[in-house]
């Protein structure tokens, strides 16, 4: 452990004990994390199913030796709240019976075991046994809609990267769907119910493992460490908050009363894959240098303290602590492959400075360590404390297929992720749970090639990348009390969750240097007889200037306070009535956002959108209820259903882009010119002026106030938090002893969620009396005439976006039967948005003047009308195992457009999606206007046939989302061979294949623009910024050994 990483670990425990200190003299008794635990429930009657009173019920972990002890009530039902997941032996013992016993019951985090005992009259001792290792398949008492992801399912099954969110794919509405930011390009990003993936809250051991500022996880862990995990798709309980989408509580391994560890290894090599294809030329096929190498392993087991003093053995014997570690190394000398054509074209800019690859190298390197220290006080007290740790670091992750070795970047990460969590049984029939957490990140992403950027048409690029630099980075301290009471029917659940981030923020710092933007390939300049010196030839400059830090001042607090009802109005009847409140604390930077320049150059002209400042939401609150019948009171046929209210977050990146504009400097674009434009610093018109000849452009100081022409950021008053309204109904038939089929509808209307929309554009849509086109913008004259700069293009950040989703899920679970287990899903549903995915950041409108427009209203991109995915494990003769995970899905859709450059409607920056204009009786005909009016991105006098067709109301616009892309297919195995070695040992040998067809999955990433030839053809990847999709068949081979 290097120093830094010392410091970093002292600083956390020395934080974590102090403040979990002071909040301990203020709360009594404390336990693990509610989110982080299951139950066990039932009811004990005699032969006559007279219910048994007072009987005593005793619950023992099998790992550590921990008991709990409940008594029956007036109706003989027991319940045990608070469980860490784990494998459990129940005993029942009443006064003037036999005791009876069940053993090796597996609790899973979320869920609750229903175990019904029938006492016979005597002395003698009845023994009733689970089969080891498995939970109950269909709980009682379940009202939403997640999966259990087990221990067996992490150890067996195939996983891309040791990444177990490729097991979320599982779960019903779940899918892959593409990075949504630099910093989750190594993570397994999943979407549910057809969002973009913001919307997904983890928690480890209770604890947050969220980026506030875009959404979605942050952190990674070593895969030996992690127990189990359970993802809620739809209609969580009140325990769980600050998330309308899905809910996933990771827990992680702790130690047992015996030792136990395991190594492992893993190899890929570019020998193992197949070569994959060019998107847009399927013909070319490429193998790039590949190898990846993955080693690690664990220890836990009793951990013996030394004893101080004189005389007497030298450590406490007891079985009183546990530890548990877990380290992981990922080496990765991994590549990009340059077009071809890119390739060809960037062989002629070498003497400009660009330096062409036929590929280009993206190594990584990543550390991952998971501690964990469990101490049990007495029977009614005990703890524990884990750490989580990661840094990465990696090359060139901002680069595409189009560029050369000068775009490279570097990116580094530091994570650290940890928890102090005590538990109590006040007593039999109440439990408390407190939890404090810590969370640190820092993210970096960076160039050391600091030049002009050169870019040519089809996105050739060389020069420093415009992405870099940008850095992110918050710290977290987290402190959660639930409290469990069970009291005859009811067991009632209470808690708060306080959250306070001191730092958080960041900068980017896009267009670190000059931008001179060519309008022809360079085969083709090269045949001018001035060549790149040619007046004309460059079309665009752009330059940025300011401070491009965003911090949020005085960091940021939420609260949550929940109250739960699970209420068994019957032994075969439960309810869930649970209310929940949120409350945020400066999370959108109220008072800062008053010093933005945006903010008081509108309040000068007295504009609605700075009629007073956004405020944090104060009046989140969210009921929730639902119900499980038993129906027949045999676990057979379960129906259940509910409604729950969900609060979201606001994403941070909205607040923190205003608040960049408070700084001493404001981070701009300084110029950006086009062909009729002066040269800054020159007085050479960009038409007239000579590449390699003229002089640069003089860069002007970083403003203090916004330029001219410059784009505003503003929040709207009345800004919410986005909350999602869920419904479900379902039914689960538990049809022999092995397996169950569940049928589930869920409904999800999405309300106030982010929409950005420019309430100054260009009004060229709009004719003045003369009948010509307005060339202006609404504010330019009410900012001129208030002494302020005249904005261009104003972004009013709104909480007006809406999304809907259905969908109808059909399931099949069988637990190990005869060798073989399975887990499969089929989704019938339809998710739809306005112009954008659900739960996403800045969904724009095409129109602005008509943002809900029927032609907005689509699919979301991460629809898709059919989707079934399934894991199984076959147990083998000889010690052989097979695992495949398959995933199936029909197309996703796409909008059939013009570029993104081609602005038809005359309004400026900041547009949406662009959609096809087409003629009202016409209006599959997609081409159509283009043949009429010609090419709207040739002239303005084209697009003004455009608009006139529009404003004649002979046109309209084609629909969002109007086609469809290529499904998607994935099929990924993995085989075993266990090799046993005495009782406890065992070796496996590993070989694993992802995309085992060697399909390319293209997913909707098609040429949308109808102008070109290749329109309707693959343009990308499925998820293109992702590494966890493979693009074409890759394998690899493992030992693990265990003991």
């Amino acid at each position: 452990m290097n120093s830094d990483r010392q410091d970093r670990f002292s600083t956390f425990l020395w934080r974590l004990l102090i403040t979990s200190s002071f909040i301990l003299l203020l709360c009594a008794n404390v336990s693990a994390q509610i989110t982080a635990s299951g139950a066990i429930s039932g009811t004990v009657k005699d032969k006559n199913q007279a219910a048994i009173a007072n009987a005593t019920v005793t619950i023992t972990n099998k790992s550590t030796g921990r008991s709990r002890t409940a008594q029956t009530n007036d109706g003989g039902e027991y319940r045990v709240d608070l469980l860490p997941a784990g494998k459990y032996d129940i005993k029942i013992a009443a006064t003037g019976f036999g005791d009876v016993a069940v053993e090796n019951s597996e609790v899973l985090v979320g869920k609750t075991n229903n175990f019904d005992f029938t006492m016979e009259p005597g002395v003698q001792t009845a023994s009733v046994t689970v089969t080891a290792g498995e939970a109950e398949l269909v709980s009682r008492e379940k009202t939403d809609v997640s999966l259990n992801i087990t221990p067996r399912d992490v150890e067996d099954l195939p996983l891309n990267g040791r990444d177990l969110g490729n097991l979320a794919y599982l779960a019903p509405g779940a899918k892959p769907v593409d990075s949504y930011d630099p910093t989750k390009r190594r993570v397994s990003v999943f979407g549910i119910n057809g969002s973009s993936g913001r919307n997904v809250n983890v928690t480890v051991n209770g604890i947050d493992n969220k980026d506030n500022t875009v959404g979605g996880p942050v952190m990674q862990f070593p895969l030996e460490s992690i127990q189990e995990f359970v993802i809620s798709t739809a209609r969580f309980s009140a325990v769980n908050g600050r998330s309308e989408g899905a809910a996933v509580n990771v827990v992680t391994k702790s130690g047992s009363s015996d030792y136990h560890g395991a190594v492992f290894y893993f190899l890929r090599d570019k020998k193992l894959n197949a070569s994959e294809v060019s998107p847009s030329n399927q013909s070319i096929e490429t193998k790039p240098p590949f190898n990846r190498k993955q080693w690690g392993g664990s220890i836990s087991g009793p951990l013996h303290l030394p004893r101080f003093g004189e005389g007497g053995p030298t450590h406490y014997k007891n079985n009183d602590t546990f530890f548990f570690f877990a380290l992981e190394r990922q080496n990765e000398a991994t590549s990009i492959p340059v077009a071809s054509d890119a390739f060809a074209q960037l062989l002629l800019v070498q003497p400009l400075g660009a330096r062409p690859a036929t590929v280009l190298p993206t190594p990584y390197k990543d550390w991952r360590i998971n501690a964990r220290i469990d101490h049990t006080f007495n029977a009614k007290h005990s703890m524990f404390v884990s750490y989580n740790d990661q840094s990465n670091n990696g090359l060139n992750d901002q680069a595409t297929q189009r560029v050369d070795l000068t775009q490279g970047n570097f990116t580094t990460n530091r994570l650290i992720l940890g928890n102090l969590s005590v538990n109590s049984s006040l007593s039999s029939n109440v439990v408390n749970a407190f939890t404090a957490g810590y969370q640190y990140w820092v993210n970096l992403i960076d160039s050391e090639e600091k030049t002009e950027t050169v870019t040519f048409p089809t996105g050739i690029q060389f020069g420093t990348n415009v992405n870099v630099p940008q850095q992110s980075y918050q710290i977290k301290y987290q402190f959660k009390d639930d409290l469990s009471i069970n009291k005859g029917n009811h067991t009632f659940r209470t808690g708060i969750d306080y959250l306070w981030e001191p730092k958080l923020g960041g900068f980017f710092e896009f267009n670190p240097t000059l931008e001179i933007d060519f309008v022809s390939l360079p085969s083709q300049i090269l045949q001018l007889p001035q060549g790149f010196s040619t007046p004309g030839l460059v079309g665009g400059m752009t330059a940025t200037a300011g401070d491009p830090y965003f911090n949020l001042p005085g960091g940021a607090k939420m609260l949550g306070l929940y109250f739960q009802d699970d209420w068994k109005a019957r032994p075969n009847l439960t309810f869930n009535l649970g209310l929940r409140w949120d409350k945020d604390f400066n999370l959108i930077g109220t008072e800062a956002q008053g010093q933005s320049r945006t903010y008081l150059a509108l309040k000068a002209i007295n504009h609605p959108a700075a009629a007073s400042l956004p405020k944090d939401d104060s009046l989140d609150f969210s009921p929730r209820v639902g119900f499980a019948w038993d129906i027949g009171s045999r676990g057979k046929h379960i129906l259940r259903g509910g409604y729950g209210l969900y609060y979201g977050q606001t994403f941070l990146n909205i607040p923190l882009f205003m608040i960049q504009q408070i700084n001493p400097t404001i981070f701009v674009s300084v110029f950006s010119i086009a062909s009729g434009d002066l040269v800054p610093g020159t007085g050479i018109r960009l038409s007239n002026w000579r590449f390699g000849i003229d002089p640069l452009p003089t860069i002007p100081p970083p403003p203090t106030q916004l330029p001219d022409n410059s784009t505003g950021r503003i929040m709207d008053p009345d800004y919410q938090n986005p909350l999602t309204q869920q419904w479900n109904a379902g039914y689960a038939w538990n049809f022999n002893s092995y397996s169950v089929l569940e049928v589930e509808y869920t409904h999800i209307l999405g309300l106030h969620e982010s929409k950005t929309v420019n309430i100054n554009p260009t009004l060229a849509m709009f004719l003045n009396s003369a009948g010509q086109e307005i060339t202006s913008r609404p504010l330019t004259a009410a900012l001129a005439a208030a002494h302020q700069p005249i904005l261009g293009r104003i972004d009013l950040e709104q909480s007006s976006g809406r999304s809907r989703y259905d969908g109808m899920n059909i399931s099949y679970r069988r637990r190990l039967h005869q060798k073989v287990s399975m887990n499969a899903t089929y989704t019938l549903s339809q998710a739809l948005a306005y112009n954008g995915n659900s739960a996403a950041f800045r969904n724009r409108a095409w129109d602005p003047f008509n943002m809900f427009a029927g032609f907005e209203l689509g699919p979301t991109p991460n629809d898709s009308r059919h989707r079934f995915s399934m894991g199984s494990v076959v147990n083998l003769p000889g010690g052989f195992q097979v695992a495949p995970i398959m995933q199936w899905e029909s197309a996703r859709p796409y909008t059939a457009g013009y570029g993104g450059a081609v602005d038809i409607l005359g309004v400026g920056g900041g547009r949406g999606t662009s959609h096809v204009v087409v003629f009202n009786d016409r209006p599959d005909d997609l081409t159509a206007t283009l043949t009429a009016f010609g090419d709207p991105g040739a002239s303005n006098t084209n697009r003004q046939k455009y608009r006139n067709c529009l404003r004649s109301g002979q046109c309209t616009h084609a629909a969002f989302d109007n086609l469809r892309g290529q499904p998607f297919f994935q099929l990924d195995a993995r085989v075993t061979k266990n090799f046993k070695i005495r009782e406890r040992a065992n070796l496996q040998a590993i070989f694993q294949v992802f995309d085992l067809t060697n399909r390319a999955n293209f997913g909707n990433n098609f040429v949308n623009d109808i102008r070109l030839s290749t329109f309707g053809t693959p343009s990308n990847f499925i998820t293109p910024s992702g590494v966890t999709v493979p693009h074409s068949l890759s394998a690899e081979f493992g030992i693990r050994f265990t003991f």
